[in-house]
């Protein structure tokens, strides 16, 4: 026998071990005096985001007219690599059947994302790009599991503001320079929520977000004339939060 196939089994044996303990222990606690999983819950959430612009082009709109050159032509922009912490709060209303829960929840967070680089092209410059916010209204879909657990799935459409900076006009006198934009996209996630009295719970969450192609300026030469990076757009979130729920249906 493989030492992967020692390894799988331990695993197996070990998940097995620790949902029987988490079933004893769940079994010995009081469900809530009311069904706290039907109707409006409102929370603080903080974590770890972090976004990519990736397939990177660098364009340019010259009277009118408009050209990209990436790596299928041989130049390599580079990824926008951006990383840090957000946070905000949440709102959100549920309904239960059964052990079934869908619900709707929406949100909005202050991010500190940030990645710095560099690159040659019409010259050398640096550049920043950083994440200001986001905001999402998503559809939660969940099981409960011992009345005071909750693990569920989420997804919906999704708003983030990315911003772009370059040293760029410090090479050409009267270049203005970054560019700011607020794209639309989706998230999808899934998460687990327990209970820690009749009215508090506590969740951890992941959610991706994809924006599609986003378009910063690195320069704005004035009448239309824009030098601009093309780039695929994700985020990546791991959070925590804390809700109040008002009390159930």
């Amino acid at each position: 026998m493989s030492f992967h196939r020692y390894s799988v089994l331990a695993a197996g044996l070990l998940l097995s071990v620790s949902a029987s303990a988490i079933s004893a222990q769940a079994a010995d606690m009081p469900a809530p005096a009311a069904d706290p999983w039907s109707g409006f819950y409102l929370g603080a959430q903080a974590g770890y985001l972090q976004g990519t612009g990736s397939n990177t082009d660098v364009c340019e709109s010259f009277g009118g007219d408009h050209l990209c050159i990436g790596a299928d032509d041989g130049f390599d922009f580079g990824d926008n690599n951006v990383d840090g912490a957000t946070a905000g709060g949440y709102l959100g209303f549920n309904y239960r059947m059964d052990a079934v829960v869908m619900g709707l929840e929406g949100d909005f967070n202050w991010d500190n994302a940030e990645g710095n680089g560099g690159n040659a092209f019409l010259g050398e410059f640096d550049y920043n790009m950083s994440l200001n916010w986001d905001a999402s209204i998503r559809a939660r879909l969940g099981i409960v599991v011992d009345e005071r657990a909750l693990l569920y799935v989420t997804g919906g459409p999704s708003w983030l503001n990315a911003e772009l900076n370059s040293s760029f006009c410090g090479l050409i006198a009267g270049v203005n320079c970054g560019d700011q934009s607020t794209e639309f996209g989706w998230q999808i996630g899934a998460g687990a929520e327990y209970m820690i009295t009749d009215h508090l719970s506590m969740k951890a969450e992941y959610v991706h977000g994809w924006y599609g192609d986003t378009d910063l300026n690195i320069a704005s030469l004035g009448g239309g004339d824009n030098l601009y990076a093309k780039q695929d757009l994700q985020t990546n979130v791991v959070r925590a939060g804390i809700a109040y729920h008002f009390g159930g249906l």
